[in-house]
């Protein structure tokens, strides 16, 4: 029994190793165009040393912050099934009885570790601003852009744990992700004033440059204003479809914006009237969306968007919609734009160059575990896992083989100690009894 035991203990860090190495036999390109389905030659990720060094948690951190929602639930339904599984063997090979309550209580207290350690792992990666892989390798007349993003003035900013997640913050993120700008599109909500005025050129640390807009709700959708819009009021797009015709008719010539159809919403509310809406005068679409609820879009759903963009010469992005949760970037934009182009005019270049329909942006976005990929959704933890592994590069495997060996290097010296002590506790024991 013993044997069996010890086999199974280096099963694990054997097994994981050599599921690490076999995924470089399987590796694919960590960056695609999703409008061309190709890898971009000279871009990168650009790693810091943190985030290398802690490679197993942070990319797994990405991995999960990359999923949809249905995938997301798959995750924990597959957590759950996975711990199960887990333990019926575990009581399988020892042939242990259940009959007695020490078990049972054992089995609790394992439970509600387990859900602690899970619980406080998901918390932290979603709360915590940490190192994080970013753009690199972009030509100097490229700009890498960002075109729906939120602050705390955002209600479901306000009203989170990220409430502090202000403009200042806003940059930073998009700072540390590489991007050269982002717009700060919050719901119903213009940054106006000499605050966000002087803020638009950016801190001179990040160089990362602040655009104006905001995200309208309209009937049954998001529409991104794109520009240094008016305030707006919603109630007169809200009500009915003509509100929300109107507002795209009228965007550019009342606001001085450019209209962008924000996901999901368009693909759950009007998906069959994506032409009228084109015809009322919306200038873009969201292709991706890193925000869960709004990663759902199926690449087949996703290429007829892009055809249709392509025909009416419609330009096409890809956004965070970052609300401040977590530190992964999912996807980016590259603008062309001259490199001479100042800082202080790079927002109004950039809106220059969308009005070029469809060739004015390259989207470049992570490889990711997908909700329309073949992975069962009860097995969303180990598809996580094999995406992830998939796409990393040599040194992050590497970093990942260290920590394998390093954690079960570990659980066995704690063993070996936990047993002598044991031995210890049973020989004083006898030692008494034999004097006495």
């Amino acid at each position: 029994m013993r044997g069996r035991i010890d086999v199974i203990r280096w099963a694990a860090p054997v097994g994981i190793t050599l599921a690490l190495l076999g995924s470089r036999l399987a590796a694919v390109p960590a960056l695609t165009d999703p409008v061309t389905a190709s890898s971009p030659a000279s871009l990168y990720l650009s790693t810091p040393v943190t985030y290398l060094v802690l490679a197993p948690w942070f990319s797994t951190w990405d991995g999960i912050s990359m999923l949809s929602m249905s995938r997301l639930q798959g995750f924990l339904a597959g957590l759950a099934a996975l711990y199960l599984i887990w333990r019926f063997l575990s009581h399988l090979l020892v042939r242990r009885s259940l009959r007695h309550w020490r078990v049972w209580a054992r089995e609790i207290g394992l439970l509600l570790l387990s859900l602690g350690i899970t619980t406080g792992f998901l918390l932290l990666g979603a709360v915590w601003h940490r190192p994080m892989l970013g753009l690199a390798g972009v030509s100097s007349n490229d700009r890498v852009v960002d075109f729906h993003s939120h602050t705390s003035l955002s209600h479901d900013v306000a009203s989170t744990w990220m409430r502090g997640f202000d403009a200042e913050a806003n940059q930073r993120w998009h700072a540390r992700a590489g991007f050269d700008a982002v717009f700060i599109t919050d719901h119903n909500a213009v940054g106006r004033g000499p605050a966000f005025a002087s803020r638009q050129s950016g801190s001179p640390e990040t160089a990362t440059s602040w655009c104006p807009g905001i995200e309208v709700s309209a009937w049954r959708a998001h529409v991104v204003l794109l520009g240094d819009t008016l305030p707006v009021n919603r109630q007169l797009f809200s009500s009915s479809l003509d509100g929300l015709l109107n507002l795209l008719e009228t965007g550019e010539s009342a606001y001085g914006s450019l209209t962008l159809a924000s996901l999901p919403e368009y693909r759950r509310n009007h998906w069959d009237r994506l032409d009228t809406l084109i015809a009322a005068g919306l200038d873009g679409f969201e292709i991706v969306n890193a925000s869960p609820k709004a990663n759902e879009l199926s690449a087949r759903d996703r290429n007829r968007v892009t055809a249709l963009a392509r025909r009416h010469n419609r330009f096409v992005v890809g956004v965070s919609d970052s609300h401040g949760w977590g530190a992964t970037s999912m996807v980016w934009n590259l603008v062309r734009i001259p490199e001479e182009t100042p800082r202080s005019a790079l927002c109004q270049a950039i809106i220059g160059r969308l009005q070029q329909g469809f060739p004015a942006v390259r989207i470049v976005e992570r490889h990711r575990l997908r909700p329309d990929d073949r992975w069962p959704m009860w097995l969303t933890p180990l598809g996580v896992l094999w995406e992830t592994w998939r796409s990393m590069g040599w040194t992050l495997t590497l970093s990942w083989v260290v920590w394998v060996w390093l954690a079960w290097g570990l659980a066995i010296l704690l063993r070996t100690r936990t047993g002598r002590a044991k031995i210890a506790r049973s020989s004083g024991t006898a030692s008494s009894a034999t004097d006495q």
